[in-house]
Parts: C-alpha cells; structure tokens; sequence
C-alpha cells in the first residue's frame, strides 16, 4: 500500500462538555541541568524566555518559541541533593490545561471520583493550580488566574 496524504479532519466542537473551557497550556518538562536546558531551547530553536522564578528548591522557567505566544514549555529543575527518583529524571513531567473556574473544574473531577492530588496558588505566575493522574500515571495541571 503506498502512503496516502490524509488530512486531520475534525469531528464537531463540543460546546456543551463542562471541559469547553479548556485550552492548552503549557507542558511541563523535568531537568537536572537548569541553566543547559535553557540555553539549548535559546540558542538552538530562538525560543524566548519569558519568565523564570524559584520554589524552595524548584527552578521553573517558561520558554515559548520566537513567534508563538499560545504555546509554553514549562522547564522544572529539582536543585536539592535530597531528590527522589522521580525528580531526578529527565523529560516529561506534566501537560497544563487552563480552565476560566478552577473551583468548576476541581468540583467536576471530584464527582466523577477523580482524586486532586494538590492544588496551591503560584503568586509568580499568577495562577491557582491543581493536579491530577490519569489511569496510566500521566500528570495533568489545570490552572486559572489569580484574583
């Protein structure tokens, strides 16, 4: 068979899901070399640092690419020597959604028996967040503005 060209088609919007609100975030990505990272994403593909803050002992940054401000690569650096095994791999760690309520939204997955694993505020950034775990270990963020 050879290969055919076939375009993304997409089923109709769902506009009454209480998940409408839903828009891409950022993804979250684990890193052991904070500043290395940083400069391969600059100097490599031009992405642009937007903001950087620290956690403890959490060094976060977003990065966006040159002419893209809808999408964010969210890097997380764990700089204590105490790490458990899963701060100390590198890569994927979580996929963000922003949401307009996120009391809506916690109150939802709720119901729908589906634990909060944390929610907190990141003055920061100014978002409230709150994670969860699919079936298959993926980490989820929801988040909306502070107010």
């Amino acid at each position: 068979m050879e290969n055919q060209i076939t375009p993304l088609t997409f089923p109709e919007k769902n506009t009454a899901s209480i998940f409408s609100d839903l828009k891409a975030g950022h993804v979250g990505i684990r890193t052991t070399k904070y500043d290395e990272i940083l400069q391969w994403y600059t100097e490599n593909l031009d992405f642009r640092i937007i903001h950087k803050w620290t956690v403890g002992d959490i060094k976060l940054a977003f990065i966006a690419p040159p002419n893209d401000d809808d999408f964010i690569i969210e890097i997380i650096c764990y700089d204590s020597a105490e790490k458990s095994s899963t701060e100390e791999k590198s890569g994927y760690n979580h996929l963000s959604f922003s949401v307009d309520n996120l009391d809506q939204t916690i109150e939802y997955l709720t119901k729908k028996n589906i634990t909060i694993n944390r929610s907190f505020s990141v003055p920061a950034i100014g978002l409230r967040v709150a994670f969860i775990a699919d079936p298959f270990g993926n980490t989820i963020e929801f988040c909306d503005e502070l107010k």
